[in-house]
This record gives C-alpha cells, structure tokens and sequence, in this order.
C-alpha cells in the first residue's frame, strides 16, 4: 500500500517538469490527483500518464496568479475526487529576465509575485477549507534555497517572492497545525530541467556551479517529487513550519 493510498491531492503547475514528477510519484503511492496548470494540455500529458498506469487523476485549467480562476479549479477538484486532503502549492515562473532590483520593471515584480506568491495564497485559501472538512490533512508549499542565502547572479523578484512563502508557510503552519494541518515547503537549490539549463550557456558555466555542489551534481525532478511526497504522507506526521533545503550541499559550501 502506497504512502498517499485513498488521499486527494491538488497539484498546482502539474504540467510541468516538478509538477509531473510529483503527480506521477503521488498517483503511484496510491492518492488521486487533481492536475492543475494553466497550459491545459501538459496538464492533460501528465494525467493520460497516470490513467496508463491504471492511476485516477484529473486536469484542470487554472491560471493561479488570478484569484478567481484559483477559486473555481479547487471547487473542480473537490468536486471531481470527493474532496481534498492534500495540496502541493508547486506553480511557478523563474523568468530569465529576472535581474537586480538596481534595474527591476514593476510589471516584472508584479508578474512573478502574482504567481509565486499570490498563487500560493489563493489555492490556499480556497483549498484549505476542504482539507479542514477532510479531518484535517497537508500543504506543501514551494519556496527556493534563494530564500536562505544570496546569489551573485541576482534574481531578486524571484528570491522576494520565494522568501515570502518560505515566511507564509511557518505562519499557517501556526494557525492550522491546531486543526490537524501540517504545512512546510521544499527549498529546492537547481534542479536540472530544460529551463535551469539555460542558466548555464557553456560547460564552463556549469562547471563553476556544479563546484559548489557537495554531491556534485545538480538536482533532478524525482529528488524534489520524493521529499514532497513524504511531506504530504503520514510519514511526516510530526513534521510542521519547516522548510527544507535540498540543494545537494550547496548551501552549506563555504567555498
């Protein structure tokens, strides 16, 4: 029996590469998954993989940045599984053109705190009741190693926004931990997709990161998805206001 077996679980940015690792993984330990993405047809990707695997797993539309959309895909979910026991706020944008404050547009900021941020609040807020109807149950919440340490290569809207969750989450962890509602967040350092690789244009700028590695390698999908998974599962049971860093040593690197 699978560590998710008979749960209902909301995935935010399911369509994409985390996003599908962790429905894929859920579905697998047993839990019905409600996909949410605002490219319908990754979502649609993810969910046909899990039927092929004789999983239950539904897509839905949602652009989380926009409150009402949030409101009407939770309702979704609830509606299509039965209810929600599980949330995984996984949605997000890490745009390349994210720079300094120095140099920042507000249309930047405002785009990239809309969906890091007040995506996590508006599936919160709306699923949080139907987790509470469930007898209670978990929110993990998506922030980044940024939160914890700088960067010389700034992305600083992305780290605000990043650091605000990793904030918001100690703070419902207070308030629903008394409801039978544990909430953390992963801090995941680079995890190898098709759009961190971009940040490295040569192998000698892969190199001189992958050097702060420990591991020495970068993360992978399936290293994310995993940690997720036993947050959201009854394994992490006494586990609550955390955010874990998995960067593969990088953060504790001096030099």
């Amino acid at each position: 029996m699978g560590s998710l077996q008979g749960k209902r679980a909301l995935i935010t940015g399911a369509g994409g590469a985390i996003g599908r690792a962790a429905a894929l993984l859920f579905a697998r330990e047993g839990a019905k998954v409600a996909a949410v993405d605002i490219a319908l047809d990754a979502a649609e990707a993810a969910v046909a993989e899990i039927n092929a695997m004789e999983g239950r797993a539904w897509a839905i539309p949602a652009d989380v940045a926009d409150e009402a959309s949030a409101e009407r895909a939770v309702a979704r979910a609830a509606e299509l599984m039965g209810g929600v026991d599980i949330l995984f706020n996984n949605a997000g944008i890490m745009p390349h053109e994210d720079r300094s404050f120095e140099d920042a547009e507000a249309a930047q900021w405002d785009r990239i705190l809309g969906v890091n941020l007040r995506g996590t609040v508006h599936f919160s807020k709306y699923a949080t009741p139907h987790i509470l109807a469930a007898g209670g149950g978990a929110i993990v919440n998506m922030s980044s190693f940024l939160a914890v340490l700088g960067c010389s290569y700034p992305q600083d809207a992305y780290t605000a926004s990043k650091g605000a969750i990793a904030a918001l989450t100690r703070s419902m962890a207070v308030q629903l931990g008394p409801h039978g509602v544990r909430v953390n967040a992963l801090a995941p350092g680079p995890i190898l997709t098709a759009h961190v690789e971009k940040f490295f244009p040569d192998e000698e700028a892969r190199r001189i990161r992958l050097a702060r590695y420990p591991l020495g390698r970068f993360g992978s999908t399936t290293d994310v998805a995993e940690l997720a998974c036993f947050l959201a599962s009854e394994r992490s049971a006494w586990i609550t206001g955390q955010v874990i860093v998995l960067d593969g040593g990088a953060s504790c690197n001096y030099l």
